[in-house]
Parts: C-alpha cells; sequence; structure tokens
C-alpha cells in the first residue's frame, strides 16, 4: 500500500511541478508524512531528488515555447546555490514538527499571493504585458536566488515557491514566463540540497526512486497544460488548491 501511496504522490507532484514551476518537493513533504508515513525530517528531504527529473521534463516544454528568460537565470543560480548549501546545513538545529509547521507556512504564504494576482487579473482582463526585453538589476536577481536558496535547501525544496511569487510580484514577469523561468533554477537549486541531504541522512532513497520515475511524464503533462490556460485560471487553480492544503496541513501538525 505504501508504493500505491508513493505512486500518487508522485503523480500529484509530478503534474503539479510541470503546472506550476515548483519542482513538487514542497507539495511532496506533506504529503509522504500523511500518506506514507514517513518520519518528519525524512517526509522533508526524500521529495527533493524527485525535484531534478520533474524540473528537467516540464523545462523541455516550456524550451519549446520560447518561455525560458536566460538572462535572468544566471544571476538566481549566483545567489542561490551557495545559500542552498547554508539552508540545508542548518536543517540539523530545528526539529522534525517545526520545520513541518513552516513547511505549510511558506505554502499558505504562496497561495494567497498568487489569490491575489489572480483577483486583479480578473478585474484588468486576461491580457498580460510581454516584458521579454526587460533586463533587471542584478542586486535584485541575485537577492532573489539567495532568499530562494536558502529556504530551497532549509525546506528542502526546490525553491519555486519562493521564486515564482517573487519573479511574478518583483519582476512583473508574465506568468508562464515566471513558471517556466523558475522550473529550470529548480533544476540546478535540487543538486546541492540533494548531496547534502544525502550526507545528513535525510532522504529515503527507494521511496526517492519511485517519485523519480513517476514525476518526469506527469511533468510535462503540467507544463502543457500551462502552455494552454490563461495565466489567471493558472493562478486560481494554484491559489485555491495550495491553500487549502496548507491550512489543513498546519493545523494537522500544530
Amino acid at each position: 500500500m505504501d508504493i500505491v501511496f508513493t505512486i500518487l504522490v508522485g503523480v500529484i507532484t509530478g503534474f503539479s511541478a510541470g503546472m506550476f514551476g515548483i519542482g513538487g518537493a514542497l507539495l511532496g513533504t506533506p504529503l509522504l508524512r500523511e500518506l506514507v508515513g514517513l518520519p518528519e525530517l525524512l517526509a522533508l528531504a526524500t521529495p527533493l531528488p524527485a525535484t531534478l527529473p520533474a524540473a528537467i521534463s516540464g523545462s523541455i516544454v516550456y524550451f519549446r515555447k520560447r518561455l525560458l528568460r536566460f538572462d535572468i537565470m544566471g544571476w538566481i543560480m549566483l545567489g542561490g546555490v551557495p545559500f542552498n548549501v547554508i539552508g540545508a546545513w542548518l536543517v540539523n538545529s530545528v526539529s522534525g514538527p517545526v520545520m513541518m509547521v513552516l513547511t505549510g507556512i511558506v505554502l499558505a504564504y504562496s497561495a494567497l499571493l498568487f489569490l491575489r494576482r489572480s483577483r486583479g487579473r480578473i478585474r484588468r482582463g486576461q491580457i498580460e504585458e510581454n516584458r521579454s526585453a526587460e533586463r533587471y538589476r542584478p542586486s535584485l536577481l541575485i537577492g532573489i536566488g539567495a532568499f530562494a536558496g536558502f529556504m530551497a535547501g532549509f525546506l528542502a525544496i526546490g525553491g519555486g515557491m519562493v521564486m515564482v511569487p517573487a519573479f511574478v510580484g518583483l519582476l512583473r514577469l508574465p506568468t508562464k514566463q515566471a513558471l517556466a523561468t523558475s522550473l529550470v533554477c529548480v533544476a540546478v537549486l535540487s543538486v546541492p540540497g540533494i548531496i547534502t541531504h544525502h550526507i545528513n541522512g535525510f532522504i529515503d532513497w527507494p521511496t526517492a526512486g519511485i517519485l523519480c520515475a513517476t514525476v518526469f511524464p506527469l511533468s510535462a503533462l503540467g507544463a502543457r497544460a500551462t502552455t494552454r490556460l490563461h495565466s489567471g485560471t493558472i493562478e486560481l487553480i494554484f491559489g485555491i488548491g495550495m491553500l487549502i492544503f496548507a491550512v489543513l496541513f498546519i493545523l494537522r501538525n500544530v
């Protein structure tokens, strides 16, 4: 039965990773905790290896649709990679239940940001400005990368839950560009986090292997769904679903 639930977790996280550019690890943590019954710290880090195939699969779809902002990615990685390692090492200093509640809070915060943006888009209409030619200050991009990298390492997530709201709210990127660019950054940020959490002994590799095999095709399906939907619809689905899930998860772990 645990294998069936693990596959189900892979289906959910893989599709959401491709659709929302988040890697899927943040969603995978509470699902592995509640459905599979992994201990807190194992549930925290075990979904992380699956973010790499999920991010690669979805990014291929976005690359073909020309939605990736390569000029942004380099600066994000410059700030993100070193702070990712720092965050991952600090996990040892915080208890498992606290990490679960922090995971739920980050999930709820991201959901509220997207609901707010979705509501504003409904008032303005579905037209979204093309800002593909705009350039951004490197210091701002490095700062976003540093914060996303730290949270990615500390909460064992790909970092998309931080980057997507930042890309949309601070950089004012079109939603689909933000999701696509975030997913590539997630692939890179997952590597140092995987290594660090493996050294710490927080990854259940048999479970992670099942997730990796499941998320790869589902992430591509999620990315294709995103390219076909209106941005406002994507944000509304993301916001409502994540907020409900986050509140239930926080209440269960408080």
